[in-house]
């Protein structure tokens, strides 16, 4: 049975027009408001180098892993706690946090210098795990740490230095809200 000469006309125009309008469509680039091509240039990246207190990259330095926030037992004066929680990235070697020291430093205020301790006070942070004190941090587990300060009011600037032995510190540095609530998102 032979197909009509329509038909195979027919089909054949269809696949033309369908090369015609579709194939340039799909393989040309958009043209800019003037009619030219619009050309995209990626800024220069200049490398310069880290500054480590190590030269063991494999010991890993801690990160942030999640937020900080601020508690305030009284809002109107300010928070008047802090937590967050530190990690390590993959591999990395576990940290002694026994020699974990923190600065903690306000807008207008002079730094205050944080050991470990057991009871959070102004002088001393906690390093908790669900719950349960502890003393060392490893690779793939997360420590709460707490510590109290003097009541900082809202839009005041802090800084929070955790300096881990043999390792690179970490800054936190944060505002504090405007309007402040018992918990916040610093």
């Amino acid at each position: 049975m032979s197909k009509p000469p329509l038909f195979t006309t027919t089909v054949c125009v269809f696949f033309i027009v369908v090369s015609l309008v579709l194939v340039p469509g799909c393989i040309t680039t958009p043209r800019g408001s003037e009619g030219t091509t619009p050309v995209i240039t990626l800024p220069t990246v200049t490398a310069s180098p880290a500054a480590t207190i190590q030269s063991d990259i494999s010991a890993g330095n801690l990160q942030l892993a999640g937020n900080v926030y601020g508690l305030s037992s009284d809002p109107l004066q300010g928070i008047d706690t802090i937590m967050f929680t530190l990690g390590l990235p993959a591999h990395a070697s576990g940290v002694d946090l026994t020699r974990m020291v923190i600065v903690f430093s306000a807008e207008g205020r002079a730094p205050v210098t944080l050991t470990r301790g057991t009871r959070e006070s102004t002088r001393v942070f906690t390093t908790t795990m669900g719950g349960n004190t502890v003393t060392e941090l490893h690779t793939d587990e997360e420590v709460d740490v707490s510590f109290r300060v003097k009541a900082v009011p809202g839009g005041t600037s802090l800084n929070i230095d955790i300096r881990p032995p043999d390792r690179a510190a970490l800054i936190i540095s944060r505002i504090v809200p405007l309007v402040i609530s018992s918990w916040n998102v610093l």
